[in-house]
């Protein structure tokens, strides 16, 4: 070999080990997988799915037993709601199971973990049935304690609810929670039913009594307040009631003859005769308010006529009896709208530009170019930063033209509302849009509310529903059907969406949206919880 061919022997030798090097290192990082090699093709097949997918669902399992016996389990330990032959046990197990993933023996590691993930998910779900049932106890408990008042008024029932929970306590105590869990449960719903009931009979009573103190049936008033107060010993309204029936005994005929005085107009007399009265009885309440309530409209009464009266008075250019009419007001009650209105009336300045300026703020929102209007006010702000008279202009210019968006706005929002079912909606937001309702509307906005409106006028009738159940399921909606379990139910309901609810001890609750029309009558949905959880 000459010198000349060392040098590219020598570049040959370490390009093959650039070559070969790689290679072995590939084969190497790649021992202990499933490999298969064509030694005479040149090329290398690599098979490691199915052992990584097996290894990555082990290694799963591994980690969730490792929380459920770590973390999850440990508080319930701590708390003494397992016993430490269970847990050991469930670590003997998870012990087993990763000796076996160590030595490769997947199938018998998976298992030891799933022994581990079963027994401890079963005693969670146990442990989170004792917790709810004792919950529901300490719940229903301080609810039969916080109706105790209503005892006397609903014996029976009352006394049903206390042995519903009773029966419910003592299967608590015997560890059948799920029997407890539903006598608990039976319990706060007949004591909610009876609390309804006390309260819709306080509503009527109050009312009764209120009725009667106004025609000066002393007697029948008084029955209805005492009536309140053996239901509800703390009713504020039915305590007051009664003091004010015990301050209009005797001296009933003399109020009425006041009242008389009242509705002819004629509230110094009647206040007169008050006052006679107060001076027999100092300490009235009735009559101290009957006082006080004649003062205050006597001076409403006058104040209002003096403004009325200063408001002719600048009509008719008089504006020195405007100013004195005002003041004189303004002596007697206080108004920042009026005050504002007397420094206009003080101030009053007219240059040229100024009543030109107002002029056609004037005409231009009475046709209803809002917009033009508020730019002729803001010009004359801009001249007169005093004027109320320009002031008060942009502000109803800006709000009328702010009006006129909301109107559109609120069509806009209506026709939504209209389409998604939600007609009590869409009516309120179609009244509010007449309400800001500029005088002058576009044929194509014009036919929209004729839209809208036939559209609402379609809904005004009730719609009966039918409601299917499994009879193990409660089934309610709120406002509509209170909690119970049936097999059909009719409702007649007036057209919207409305949320039907679905419950059941063990299973995973449902949430219907139903949607009653008017034009698509007689809908019928099923409700019932068959997902346990």
């Amino acid at each position: 070999m000459t010198q000349n061919k060392k040098p590219v022997l020598i570049v040959a030798l370490v390009l093959a080990a650039l070559i070969v090097i790689p290679l072995l290192l590939l084969l190497i990082i790649r021992v202990g997988g499933s490999v298969s090699s064509e030694i005479g093709g040149g090329s290398i097949i690599v098979n490691q799915n199915e052992t990584d997918i097996a290894d990555f669902d082990l290694l799963q399992l591994a980690e969730k037993a490792d929380k459920l016996v770590e973390q999850d389990l440990a508080k319930a330990l701590r708390e003494g709601d397992v016993s430490l032959d269970f847990m050991s046990e469930l670590k003997r197990n998870a012990k087993k199971g990763r000796d076996a993933m160590g030595k490769g023996k997947t199938e018998h590691a998976a298992k030891y973990y799933s022994r581990v993930v079963q027994a401890a998910e079963s005693q969670l779900a146990a442990l989170a049935l004792v917790e709810k049932a004792r919950a529901l106890n300490d719940k229903v408990y301080s609810e039969l304690q916080r109706l105790d008042y209503l005892k006397s008024s609903f014996e029976n029932t009352y006394r049903g609810a206390v042995e519903t929970y009773d029966t419910a306590l003592r299967a608590l105590n015997a560890a059948e929670y799920q029997s407890a869990i539903d006598d608990f449960e039976m319990t706060g719903t007949i004591l909610g039913d009876m609390e309804a009931r006390a309260t819709q009979q306080i509503a009527g009573l109050l009312e009764a009594a209120v009725k009667a103190m106004e025609t000066y049936k002393l007697a029948s008033a008084r029955t209805a307040f005492e009536s309140v107060l053996d239901l509800d010993r703390a009713n504020a309204a039915a305590t007051d009631g009664l003091v004010m029936v015990a301050a209009l005994y005797g001296i009933a005929e003399e109020v009425k003859i006041i009242r008389a005085l009242e509705a002819s107009g004629d509230l110094e007399g009647a206040l007169a005769a008050f006052e006679r009265l107060a001076t027999e009885d100092q300490h009235n309440p009735f009559i101290r308010n009957q006082r006080a309530s004649l003062e205050a409209r006597i001076i409403a009464r006058d104040f209002q006529a003096l403004v009325d009266g200063s408001v002719q008075a600048e009509q008719a250019g008089d504006l020195g009896a405007a100013v004195v009419s005002l003041e004189a007001a303004l002596q007697m009650k206080s108004s920042p709208k009026e005050q504002a209105r007397l420094v206009v009336l003080k101030e009053k300045y007219k240059l040229a530009r100024l009543e030109i300026l107002s002029a056609d703020g004037f005409d231009a929102l009475r046709s209803g170019r809002y917009e033009i209007a508020r730019n002729f006010y803001k010009e004359a702000l801009a001249l007169a930063p005093d004027s109320e008279e320009a002031r008060a202009g942009l502000e109803k210019a800006s709000s009328l033209y702010l009006a006129n968006i909301r109107y559109s706005q609120s069509l806009a929002a209506a026709t939504k509302q209209i389409k998604d079912g939600r007609f009590p909606i869409a009516a309120k937001l179609f009244n509010e849009a007449m309400a800001s309702r500029p005088s002058t509307v576009g044929p194509s906005l014009q036919d929209e509310e004729a839209r809208i409106r036939a559209a609402l006028a379609a809904q005004l009738n009730e719609v009966e529903v039918t409601i299917e159940s499994d009879k193990r399921t409660y089934v309610s909606m709120i406002g509509v059907l209170p909690p119970d379990r049936f097999r059909e139910e009719k409702l007649k309901l007036f057209p919207d969406v409305y949320k039907v609810r679905g419950s059941r001890s063990g299973y995973k609750s449902v949430e219907i949206d139903l949607k009653v029309d008017a034009t698509k009558p007689n809908p019928k949905i099923t409700v019932e919880c068959t997902e346990k959880l």
